[in-house]
């Protein structure tokens, strides 16, 4: 794994969420439960590949969707009631029909890195649910959100376990 971005360098990159811990999240320990970190990861994902073109209305004009083959969390901190975070999201690269990218819950009351999802997502067809090749007007859209994360001049830290397969 790649050293830590800084909070500085995290915050450059679009904010998905940006909220407080509300109570329904609170869990036995008296923090932020893991089913939360990863639904909101799992959203920031998804809201940055709308960005990109992967929305409804791709779906339903072409059958098409992103479906998550892959995760990897980890925890740096822990984030309690009523702390604010922000959760961002950074596409690291792609294939022709694969997406790999990472998302970060940061603690804005301590400017800290709280948590890190990565997330590995495969093209798929809704009719046939077999891998295809992005569109090239998807594919253009997600080359320009890894560019500008490339662009940071920072590595995103990954697990080196996860990434783009052959197949």
């Amino acid at each position: 794994m790649t050293s830590l971005p800084t909070y500085e360098q995290i915050v450059q990159l679009p904010a998905y969420f940006d909220q407080t811990v509300p109570e329904e999240f609170i869990d036995e320990n008296g923090h932020m439960n893991i089913g939360d970190y990863f639904r909101l990861c799992s959203h920031s994902m998804w809201k940055s590949t709308i960005v990109a073109g992967l929305g409804e209305t791709y779906i339903d004009d072409h059958q098409k969707s992103i479906f998550t083959v892959e995760q990897h969390m980890r925890y740096y901190g822990e984030l309690r009631l009523g702390e604010r975070f922000t959760i961002h999201t950074r596409l690291i690269e792609r294939s022709a029909r694969v997406l790999h990218g990472i998302s970060f819950v940061v603690d804005q009351q301590k400017k800290a890195l709280a948590c890190t999802q990565e997330t590995t997502l495969v093209h798929v067809s809704t009719e046939t649910r077999a891998a295809v090749d992005f569109t090239p007007d998807i594919a253009a859209g997600l080359d320009e959100l890894i560019n500008a994360g490339d662009a940071l001049g920072w590595d995103a830290p990954v697990c080196g376990a996860m990434g783009l397969r052959k197949r």
